[in-house]
């Protein structure tokens, strides 16, 4: 996995990912993904199910994100660095990411991104493209 965007967590890594998940993300590393997809703070916040309001407190308090926020935050983090990696181009990741796929239904792999179980499929994808099923 390409852990160079998000290279200060450890995302390779249950077991050291799900300590930092329970202490909580910087509201940082919202905008951090938003930098990455090119978009804003706030729409990383609706695909991670994070109000606008509540995420606008966390980012000028710098109160750290609850664990269930992190943890879905962390789940996107993982789906754009395997991205990064199966596609190996963070410009390629960033347009496939956002980009509605037959193979998803319809859907971009953002949108099922937000759930655990689209998550899955996403990471599915993915691994068929490292394989060469997909172009």
């Amino acid at each position: 996995m390409s852990e160079a965007i998000f290279k200060s967590y450890p995302l390779g890594n249950d077991l050291e990912m799900a300590s930092v998940v329970l202490g909580g993300l910087p509201p940082s590393a919202v905008r951090r993904v938003g930098s990455f997809l090119g978009i804003r703070a706030a729409k990383v916040g609706s695909i991670v199910k994070i109000s606008e309001k509540t995420l606008d407190r966390r980012l000028k308090s710098g109160a750290r994100l609850k664990p269930d926020e992190s943890e879905r935050l962390a789940r996107l983090m993982r789906i754009i660095s395997l991205a990064v990696a199966a596609l190996e181009s963070a410009e390629h990741a960033r347009e496939w990411l956002q980009r509605p796929l037959r193979e998803l239904g319809g859907q971009t792999p953002l949108q099922l991104a937000a759930t655990e179980p689209g998550s899955r499929e996403v990471e599915r994808v993915l691994g068929r493209i490292e394989h060469g099923i997909f172009a």
